[in-house]
C-alpha cells in the first residue's frame, strides 16, 4: 500500500512539473564571447554544439534558456567535480543551479567544438585541429570509389576549415552505387570521414553533416549536372547549389559561377575543383581541353 501511495504522488508531482524545453541551448558566463552564445539547431542525434572562441579563466555553463527567468530553466551539471570543457563523453544532469554546473576552460583559444548530446546525457569537448585536406568520392563522381585518386576539395583562404568543391555529378553505371557520394579527410578510407545523417538525403536539401558514425550513409544526386559544394568541418554543415545539366547554357552564354571569396572580376582562371591554373591574361597560351571557372563563370575551352 505504501508503495502504490509514493508511485500516485510521484505520478502526481511530475503533472505539476513544467516540461522542460529541451529545443535550444545556450552557452553564458564570461568565458564566451559576449557572455551568451547560443547552440546550433539540434542535429538529426539530438546533439548540440558550440563552435568557437572560450577564454581562459571565464565562467562557463550551458542551459535550455536564454533568459535564466521562471522554473522551466536547466542547467547542464557535470557529474564530476571540476569538469572540463574538453573532456571525452562526460555524463550530466539537468538541474536549476547554475552555481553547481559550471566547466573548466583551460585555455583561451578560438577552436572550442562542445557537443551536448540529449539522448545520451553526455557532454564531449575537443579543441579542434583543422584538417589538411577533403576528398569528394563515390559512384556519382568521375573518380568513382577507387582509392588514391579522389577528388580534392579546395580550401577557402580566409576560413582554413571550410572548402569548396565544384564539379560534375551524375549516374555512373560503371560504379557501385551509381548516384551516391561522401566526402573524406584524406585520399583513402580512414579515419576522417563525412556522412549525411540519413541514406539518401539530398544533397541540394543538406545542411548539417555526421563526422565518423557507425552508419555508412550517402548522399544522393537528383539531377545529374554540375554542383558547387561547400564544407565547413569545423562546424560540421554543407551547403550545395545546382549550377545547370551542362558547362554552358542553351543560349550559348556561359553559366555564371561564383567561385569562393572571388568575384566576377577575378583575373585567374581555375579548374573544377577551385584550384588557380592561370591568369586570365595569359589564356593565349595553351591550356587543356576541358572546364574552368573564367570570370566567375563555367567556360569550355
Amino acid at each position: 500500500m505504501r508503495n502504490v501511495l509514493l508511485l500516485v504522488l510521484t505520478l502526481m508531482s511530475c503533472q505539476w512539473c513544467p516540461a522542460q524545453d529541451m529545443t535550444r541551448f545556450w552557452a553564458v558566463g564570461t568565458a564566451v564571447p559576449g557572455g551568451i552564445q547560443e547552440l546550433t539547431p539540434p542535429f538529426p542525434n539530438r546533439q548540440f554544439k558550440y563552435t568557437g572562441r572560450l577564454i581562459e579563466g571565464g565562467s562557463l555553463c550551458f542551459r535550455n534558456m536564454e533568459e535564466a527567468k521562471g522554473i522551466s530553466v536547466r542547467y547542464v551539471k557535470p557529474t564530476y567535480e571540476d569538469a572540463y570543457a574538453v573532456t571525452n563523453p562526460t555524463p550530466f544532469t539537468l538541474v536549476r543551479d547554475s552555481a553547481s554546473s559550471l566547466w573548466t576552460v583551460p585555455l583561451t583559444e578560438d577552436v572550442y567544438r562542445i557537443t551536448i548530446d540529449i539522448a545520451s546525457k553526455t557532454l564531449t569537448g575537443e579543441l579542434f585541429r583543422p584538417w589538411n585536406e577533403l576528398f569528394i568520392l563515390g559512384g556519382a563522381t568521375e573518380c568513382g570509389w577507387v582509392t588514391y585518386t579522389f577528388l580534392p576539395f579546395t580550401r577557402d583562404e580566409n576560413e582554413v576549415c571550410t572548402w569548396d568543391w565544384t564539379g560534375e555529378l551524375r549516374e555512373r553505371s560503371e560504379f557501385g552505387e551509381p548516384r551516391r557520394f561522401k566526402f573524406n579527410g584524406q585520399n583513402a578510407w580512414e579515419p576522417k570521414v563525412l556522412h549525411p545523417f540519413s541514406q539518401d538525403e539530398d544533397i541540394l536539401q543538406s545542411t548539417q553533416i555526421c563526422t565518423g558514425g557507425s552508419a555508412d550513409n550517402k548522399w544522393s544526386i537528383r539531377e545529374e549536372g554540375y554542383y558547387h559544394i561547400r564544407v565547413d568541418v569545423f562546424r560540421e554543415t554543407v551547403q550545395a547549389e545546382y549550377l545547370g545539366a551542362s558547362p554552358t547554357e542553351s543560349d550559348g552564354q556561359a553559366t555564371k559561377i561564383l567561385s569562393p571569396n572571388r568575384g566576377e572580376n577575378d583575373e585567374a582562371v581555375y579548374d573544377l575543383s577551385g584550384r588557380r591554373v592561370r591568369n586570365k591574361s595569359s589564356l593565349s597560351r595553351d591550356l587543356p581541353r576541358g572546364i574552368y571557372i573564367i570570370g566567375g563563370k563555367l567556360v569550355a575551352r
